[in-house]
């Protein structure tokens, strides 16, 4: 098997404990390369001498990201709104839908055109916080389980209408391997405890 163009579009990949972790976006999958390939693969890398993290050229990682240090507080305190939770839940269903019919390449880049638009004014924090907690109450009609990715665009798309910087982080970690997404503003995981997602690598950030 050849290893793959480490600049094809589409292609993410990033070496974690000297494997590497390819997520096609085009084909929705994440895939590794056999022990030999692997080590071609690392090879033509470090000759390179280009980072062993890299993003789509049409996805490029924001400047702005830092790895995640801290939980929102919001996901524990605060008011139960029925308003924001239904328009919660809409939004999750609305997203679960665009990545049915138009795939999951097409959504991810609609998302990272959302969320790159960085011209309007922060919102205001008591709003974001709302929303954040009302995504932990939409849990309570509709489980969070295998709905990580639709969920954190969900809440990212919200949060992005109403101005407020935020990233999606699609992570993976190894033995066994297993992927994950969170959405994140700052350091500050929205939708999860900081202690799950520091289990992950981060293979896309939008």
């Amino acid at each position: 098997m050849v290893p793959p163009d480490p600049d094809r579009d589409a292609l993410a990949w990033r070496e974690i404990d000297g494997q590497l972790i390819f997520l096609d976006l085009a084909a929705d999958r994440y895939f590794r390369l056999g022990r030999d390939q692997n080590h071609t693969f690392l090879d033509m890398v470090a000759r390179s001498g280009r980072e062993r993290w890299r993003q789509p050229p049409d996805f490029p990682r924001p400047l702005n990201w830092a790895p995640p240090t801290r939980t929102s507080q919001a996901i524990e305190f605060g008011a139960f709104s029925l308003s924001e939770i239904a328009h919660s839940l809409w939004t999750q269903r609305r997203v679960e839908r665009r990545i049915a019919t138009s795939g999951f390449h097409s959504v991810l880049s609609e998302t990272r055109q959302l969320l790159a638009r960085r011209g309007r004014p922060r919102s205001d924090s008591a709003i974001a916080d709302r929303i954040v907690r009302s995504f932990e109450h939409a849990r309570i009609l509709r489980t969070a389980a295998n709905r990580c990715l639709p969920r954190s665009i969900a809440l990212a798309v919200r949060l992005a209408a109403r101005g407020a910087p935020v990233n999606v982080v699609i992570a993976v970690k190894l033995a066994p391997f297993a992927a994950h997404c969170w959405a994140q503003a700052d350091d500050v995981v929205l939708n999860d405890s900081v202690e799950e997602v520091q289990r992950y690598t981060p293979l896309l950030v939008l």
